[in-house]
């Protein structure tokens, strides 16, 4: 990863004055486990201004924390788009809880007094519950994600189904042919010889003294 970022960086400012024409996207999935590139919260931090989009794919957020004890937050922090498709760890719940906030309750209590000079009272008040606990986080339907979108209220959808996509039909779930990558084998060999040489021979020995 450290030299695909250098070779970006240089080609976008030594070519393109600081952003490439055309837009690249790095996916890392499995993210916390394989090796970090050099200074790679800096790197978060900039490559969207070179044109440059990371997806960072991880179990959980405890994984993050492991591999940068202090800077964990603002890795996250950098990303615009966060997108929870459930887990099992605790403090991944917790953060999420915390990152979705808190509604507002309206209720009403009724209190009522029998007897001779009976009597009754209605109080209303208002009290504020997180949105999801981290046990309504944790028990999220499989079928659901979350996603935090920067300057959006958070939404809770139903996860694509991606054979429905209309080109799954193009991969070997949808019935195409398994995809080969085929290499191809440049031959850059000059001749060294002023005729064409196929076998030996071709080709007549002299003994010198």
């Amino acid at each position: 990863y450290t030299q695909c970022f250098q070779e970006l960086y240089y080609v976008a400012d030594q070519k393109y004055n600081g952003r490439l024409p055309i837009p690249v996207r790095v996916i890392q999935d499995e993210w916390a486990n394989v090796a970090q590139p050099d200074s790679y919260p800096k790197v978060l931090a900039t490559c969207r201004s070179y044109n440059i989009g990371l997806n960072i794919i991880v179990q959980n957020i405890a994984s993050i924390k492991a591999l940068y004890k202090d800077e964990w937050e603002g890795i996250i922090g950098n990303c615009d788009t966060l997108l929870y498709l459930g887990g099992n760890e605790q403090g991944t719940h917790e953060y999420l809880s915390k990152m979705l906030g808190k509604e507002t309750l309206d209720t009403r209590t009724r209190g009522v007094t029998k007897g001779r000079n009976g009597s009754s009272s209605t109080n209303y008040q208002q009290t504020g519950r997180e949105l999801l606990t981290m046990d309504e986080v944790r028990m999220l339907d499989n079928r659901e994600a979350l996603l935090f979108i920067r300057g959006e209220k958070p939404v809770k959808d139903k996860k694509y189904n991606i054979m429905k996509h209309p080109n799954i039909k193009q991969t070997e779930d949808g019935g195409a042919k398994p995809y080969v990558h085929e290499r191809t084998v440049y031959d850059y060999a000059l001749q060294d010889l002023p005729y064409e040489v196929n076998c030996i021979d071709d080709l007549e020995f002299i003994e010198v003294d």
